[in-house]
């Protein structure tokens, strides 16, 4: 029996590796060409490709996984090794438990992409190619937005920090201005719970503590306020450039900036769909694993035709990202949770291989 695992074992790595490098071939051709089109330099086309690798890789397993059982089951058919294996007593439950196995380590390598080296490769791609001379010169520090919270940037004669901006309200919520005088002296704090922006350049604060007179010999003064307007040199679309890096925390950082979110009035669905996704590409690996194995159930080459299992498997992949990404979708606009956005299809899928299973499993 283990011999019979290490073949069927050996055959779908050997076309998971060989779905891999096709893929791989395709896709680096054709961005590298892109790279030399647009006149860039040779250095920058190779990092950005480098970087842009964990990408492409999650979108690759999946199907890299699906074609490796399809492959392989074709080619245990075709030589009538599937046939023998399921006479001597391999059963399809055993099949369908080592499959599982090779698709778990696949979900874990996905796991591992899109939880940290993803995220890692996107931090990299920030600092070297988004941030523009401006935001170099303007942006003075970031802390780690999932465990301290607050984002620090310097203006022209003011330093701001602030917890959470929330995009679809145009609002900063926990905001502290440091303004300094023409000495680059500490002049003045403004401390406020929330600011919106109204326009010009306008942000209307709301429970608003002001500290004064903290460049003079006089004792320094407190004056609140439940709401008072002030003239930032930002607008929204400044402060959007914050919201790239999210993409560069990794899985468990993120989600801990999601739970801070849902302590505050800011809404976190967007986040919530980015972190149930990177859960639902690790599940789609292993059902896109599990869901040729159907084919077993008729292990006569004469059967059925691999050209029709192909066009049929290829079918359902089709549906399966179009419902998975209308799915996806409803969960950003709210209209469904987003756990059932991300996860509803793939389980939808992993019940009907089970039940598949269940329905064949006594041929």
């Amino acid at each position: 029996m283990f011999l019979i695992s290490k073949i069927i074992t050996k055959e779908w790595t050997k076309s998971l590796v060989g779905s891999l490098i096709v893929l791989y071939l395709l896709v680096s051709v054709g961005d590298i060409l892109n790279g030399f089109l647009q006149n860039y330099e040779v250095k920058r086309i190779f990092l950005e490709y480098f970087l842009k690798v964990p990408e492409f890789t999650s979108k690759m397993l999946p199907i890299c996984a699906l074609l490796a059982t399809l492959f392989s089951i074709n080619k245990l058919k075709n030589h009538s090794e599937l046939m023998a294996i399921l006479a001597a007593g391999f059963s399809a439950k055993k099949i369908y438990s080592l499959v599982l196995g090779c698709s778990l380590l696949v979900g874990l390598a996905q796991f591992l992409n899109v939880g940290y080296i993803i995220p890692a490769a996107n931090k990299v791609k920030r600092q070297q190619f988004e941030k523009s001379e401006k935001n170099e010169s303007k942006y003075l520090a970031r802390s780690r937005v999932g465990n301290t919270g607050l984002v620090w940037y310097k203006s022209n004669n003011y330093f701001t920090s602030f917890e959470i901006y929330d995009t679809q309200r145009a609002l900063l919520r926990g905001v502290t201005v440091h303004f300094i005088n023409d000495q680059n002296k500490l002049d003045s704090i403004y401390k406020a719970e929330r600011a919106y922006y109204e326009s010009d350049k306008k942000w209307r604060l709301q429970n608003v503590e002001i500290i004064q007179f903290l460049n003079t010999d006089t004792f320094p003064s407190t004056i609140k306020t439940e709401e008072l307007f002030l003239e930032l040199d930002e607008s929204p679309e400044d402060f959007k450039q914050f919201e790239a890096d999210i993409t560069t925390l990794n899985i468990f950082e993120l989600k801990s900036f999601i739970s801070k979110l849902e302590e505050t009035e800011i809404n976190s669905t967007e986040y919530e769909t980015m972190f149930f996704e990177k859960i639902s590409l690790t599940l789609i690996c292993i059902v896109f694993s599990i869901f040729p194995l159907a084919s077993i159930f008729n292990p006569n080459r004469r059967a059925t035709s691999f050209g029709k299992s192909i066009v049929f498997t290829l079918l359902i992949c089709v549906v399966f990202w179009l419902l998975h990404s209308g799915s996806i979708s409803l969960g950003n606009t709210g209209k469904i949770p987003v756990s059932l956005a991300a996860l509803g299809i793939p389980t939808a899928f992993s019940l009907y291989i089970f039940v598949v299973f269940l329905k064949n499993r006594k041929l």
